[in-house]
């Protein structure tokens, strides 16, 4: 979702098999002697059939390399209890059509969405997110739930408070362990509950702890605090789910917390399976194909500007393959209201999706499919918008 711009291979056959069994390494120091001080994620020993694994900076099925388009639905999981967008909400029919028309003429195969504790009433109630991936697998897409807001965005909070302003930006150090604003959980004690319930279904790819996760906070060590948040909910995922990936869910783009250097800290998190990254033209250019690179090309990721705190985009392509994992794209938008304006973003867009899977990436996924115009930066299925028409030329390229 924008910060600072305004307040997945069929699946009809899938089989679901028993969870696979999860080990702890035993952390040792440069000696080879044990060290509790060293702890180490648990991971999951094999691959259950069915679910999307990775292989280096791959994803793939059941061996077979996956690379995606997809598309942002973030109200997806709406109900009657809690819509973030009551008037563009869709119908269970509604949902699904437009499923089946992104799968079957933009070349969708993954949505993100949100699943926040609003969405499922501090996890008592599953229909919303229930009803997301009846329709996904019912479509042949993936879907990637999201779990909570650093904007503060359709969360619990009062208003629209990013996780930054809370108390001296201290939510992903401490704030996470305890309920926030109206929720009846900690994000910590919610995201073990859910990730628990939906374990063994393969239609998800991959939980994403959070949606732009920016802060300026350190940790005693000088690193970005996320790198201990997501080292610690590694683990709380991993005890309640061996089957799923994981990533951390931030924009990678200059914004603080995870951008340069920090992203490699936080995405080189043991247990973290793949990164992500946002293309706003606030942090960025929507004219650049890949910002802070050379045309299409992403800079080094030695270079001086991909070290620094606000290195661009295009930086944490080139460090995202220095650690060998899978990267994508989860938000990438661009204004279009006009026709013209339509027009300019499909190649727009086309031109920066073609840029990054030249770059490595595995999976693209453009902001956002709604019923409705919004804020300008809507997709509609019934404008016969040009960006599906590229959406598809891309899909059919990658695959």
């Amino acid at each position: 979702m924008r910060t600072a711009l305004a307040a997945a291979v069929a699946l009809s056959t899938m089989a679901v098999t028993n969870a696979c069994t999860a080990s702890t390494p035993t952390a040792t120091s440069s000696s080879g002697v044990a060290s509790a001080s060293l702890p180490v994620a648990p991971v999951a020993t094999a691959a259950a059939a069915g679910f999307v694994t990775t292989n280096g900076r791959s994803f793939e099925v059941d061996g077979t390399p996956f690379r995606f388009v997809g598309a942002n639905i973030y109200d997806a999981a709406a109900s009657d209890r809690y819509s973030c967008r009551s008037g563009n909400r869709m119908s269970d029919a509604q949902l699904t059509d437009t499923l089946r028309y992104l799968h079957d003429e933009a070349g969708v195969t993954a949505i993100r969405f949100w699943a926040y504790q609003t969405y499922t009433q501090g996890a008592t109630y599953w229909g919303g997110v229930d009803r997301v991936l009846a329709a996904a697998r019912a479509t042949g897409i993936r879907a990637i739930p999201v779990l909570e807001d650093g904007p503060g965005n359709c969360t619990t909070s009062t208003g629209t408070t990013p996780k930054s302003a809370y108390e001296g930006d201290t939510w992903y150090s401490a704030g996470y362990k305890k309920p926030y604003g109206n929720a009846t959980l900690s994000y910590r004690e919610y995201v073990a509950r859910i990730t628990a319930h939906y374990a063994d279904n393969p239609t998800i790819l991959g939980w994403m702890m959070m949606n732009e996760a920016d802060t300026s906070r350190r940790d005693t060590l000088t690193r970005s605090v996320l790198v201990d948040f997501a080292s610690d909910m590694v683990r709380v995922i991993r005890a309640a789910d061996p089957n799923h990936l994981i990533t951390v869910g931030t924009q990678g783009n200059g914004a603080p917390g995870a951008s340069g250097a920090d992203f490699s800290a936080v995405y080189g998190v043991q247990g973290v399976d793949f990164a992500e990254v946002h293309d706003w033209g606030y942090w960025g250019s929507d004219a650049e194909p890949m910002p802070g690179g050379t045309g299409s090309t992403p800079p080094s990721g030695t270079s001086p500007a991909c070290m620094v705190p606000s290195a661009p985009i295009g930086c944490s392509f080139a460090l995202a393959a220095k650690l060998d994992k899978p990267l994508i794209v989860g938000e990438a938008g661009i204004r279009g209201v006009t026709a013209v304006e339509r027009t300019t973003r499909a190649h727009q867009l086309r031109a920066k999706m073609s840029a990054a899977f030249s770059a490595g990436a595995s999976g693209y996924v453009i902001w956002s499919v709604t019923t409705g115009e919004t804020d300008g930066y809507d997709v509609l299925t019934t404008t016969n918008d040009p960006l599906i028409t590229q959406l598809r030329a891309v899909a059919e390229e990658i695959r």
